[in-house]
């Protein structure tokens, strides 16, 4: 990251390659859509290279990354061009190959969590970033991280039952 502030764009690619699949993975999560999500994640790239410089190192990348993530879904949604979070059954089949109507029925509840559970979930369950990560990304205290994956899971727990 160190080059990548002093202009390198070739550092840039290799953190690119290195973090493309999962930043992707959490923006389609986030916003239920494949083409939200990649834009998203054009718009998320675009805002790690302009913010470089505000990168302090010694801080950990991955967490920094996806705050960045995290704060251009959260843009998205409030200049109110959110669309109605769908899920992709198509793909979503194609994704799992042991018991696609489980995934399906999945990313459907997770679509279907309000913004900030379905944030708080996909960071820390999804990513594995712990409470503290969470909160930095959220800007919320680690506690209320923790209360809010702990509501997401009761409501996908609760959804999923209802549904079977």
């Amino acid at each position: 990251m160190e080059r990548v502030q002093a202009g390198d764009a070739a550092a840039f690619r290799v953190l690119f390659d290195r973090h493309r699949a999962r930043v992707h993975g959490f923006l389609v999560r986030r916003t239920g859509s494949r083409e939200r999500g990649a834009e998203l994640f054009q718009e998320t790239f675009l805002r790690v290279w302009r913010a470089r410089a505000t990168w302090r190192r010694g801080r950990p990348f991955r967490p920094w990354l996806f705050g960045i993530a995290v704060h251009a879904a959260q843009d998205e949604a409030r200049r109110g061009r959110r669309r109605v979070a769908e899920v992709e059954l198509d793909e979503a089949r194609h994704a799992t190959h042991d018991a696609p109507d489980a995934r399906i029925h999945l990313e459907e509840a997770i679509a279907g969590l309000p913004d900030t559970l379905r944030d708080a979930f996909l960071l820390g369950v999804v990513e594995g970033f712990d409470h503290n990560e969470v909160a930095e990304q959220l800007g919320i205290t680690p506690a209320n991280a923790r209360a809010r994956i702990s509501r997401a899971r009761r409501r996908l727990r609760d959804r999923l039952r209802g549904e079977r």
